[in-house]
């Protein structure tokens, strides 16, 4: 009693301060300790969400990179679950903590991309039938709520296919790209069977909050089933994965793609890219590569070292955390005769060096959850906030 008395007594005294003045003691807090903060009290959480806390933040130089993650859940219903990565109040190590919200889309099979503070999660399965609903993500409240959808019901997802020994076999879905976010616009391309030059891409102009087609020069960018997109330089990529082609949209017009940089992609299972300060990355093989615009050659980031666990059949995903590299794969183990699916993290620093170098320096690693269930990695996103 005697030591609860006292905290009782600070938490009572934070809470009677104006509300400016408690907005100017949370912004100066590290937002990973946000979801601790929030189990304080009903006033604590309503604060921690509010739009001032956040431009409070902005006004005190105080925004950081925060990141989420969506994990499915291989079962009969295919759960999705949102997490952002917290930091434990003891030992500060850094761990998933899921995010709550009764308004959390459903659909299977959905895309999912980032723009500004929002999470945009785009088309899937809902009943076996490809949707066109858009649900939206305000990642300073954690609430979601229903965007305008799209004009054609689209899906994304690619075929089945099993984990290779030594690995226990087991079915996933590969995810591949396809929405991608270009100047505050979504591009959502295919994600249908019933589509042609005029309706196979649509874009979302998120200021304006409305839906256009973006008609395309050529039916061989869709003849294809599955396909990669990524913004690259200030232009818009789309590649078929299974044929040789490849193009870009620069300033609204369609032209033919660098041969190059598409053989830079990758197309096997465990591949995975992201684009930091316009420099192309790609994990393949338990190693990075970038792309060298300048001499058109695929490099190998120097410096990297094999993390822990981390293998060539390790399914993983890439993201730019704030002009660094977050990296997340799952590990499979057996503990006990029970098997585990451990989910590691990476912070890797970016160093640009003399001779067109760039070092990847691994600042913090470590195993972020674990869970006996059958769940992977969907999608990994960052904002800044």
């Amino acid at each position: 009693m005697n030591g609860e008395e006292p905290r009782r007594r600070r938490r009572m005294t934070i809470l009677m301060l104006p509300n400016d003045l408690v907005y100017n003691c949370l912004a100066r807090v590290s937002r990973l300790y946000y979801p601790i903060l929030s189990l304080v009290s009903k006033r604590f959480r309503s604060l921690l969400a509010s739009t001032e806390l956040y431009q409070t933040r902005t006004l005190l130089g105080r925004t950081e990179c925060c990141l989420y993650v969506c994990l499915r859940l291989h079962s009969g219903t295919q759960t999705l679950r949102w997490f952002t990565l917290s930091r434990e109040p003891i030992n500060s190590t850094k761990t998933l903590v899921p995010i709550s919200s009764p308004n959390s889309p459903s659909a299977l099979w959905s895309d999912a991309v980032m723009v500004g503070p929002n999470i945009y999660a785009i088309g899937g399965l809902v009943n076996d039938n490809a949707s066109s609903s858009v649900m939206v993500m305000d990642c300073r409240s954690h609430t979601w709520r229903e965007a305008p959808p799209m004009r054609v019901a689209r899906e994304f997802h690619s075929d089945t296919w099993r984990e290779a020994p030594p690995i226990p076999m087991r079915t996933y879905r590969e995810f591949l790209h396809s929405a991608c976010v270009l100047d505050g616009k979504i591009y959502v391309p295919g994600g249908s069977e019933d589509l042609d030059l005029t309706n196979w891409m649509e874009v979302l102009d998120t200021k304006t909050q409305t839906w256009e087609f973006f008609q395309i020069p050529s039916k061989e960018i869709f003849e294809g089933s599955k396909y990669l997109t990524a913004v690259y330089e200030g232009t818009f990529f789309v590649k078929c994965v299974y044929k040789h082609v490849m193009y870009k949209v620069h300033k609204g017009r369609w032209r033919a793609a660098d041969i190059i940089l598409k053989d830079s992609w990758g197309d096997r299972r465990y591949s995975c890219y992201c684009v930091i300060e316009n420099v192309f990355y790609r994990y393949n093989d338990s190693k990075i590569n970038w792309y060298d615009f300048n001499d058109r050659v695929r490099k190998t980031l120097k410096g990297f070292v094999g993390l822990p666990s981390l293998t060539r059949f390790s399914l993983a995903k890439m993201v730019d955390y704030r002009g660094k590299m977050a990296l997340l794969w799952e590990e499979h183990v057996f503990v006990d005769n029970r098997k585990e699916t451990r989910f590691w993290c990476a912070e890797i620093a970016i160093e640009k060096r003399h001779k067109q170098e760039i070092w990847g320096v691994v600042e913090w690693s470590g195993v972020v959850s674990t869970t006996s269930k059958p769940y992977s990695l969907a999608h990994v996103l960052a904002t800044t906030i």
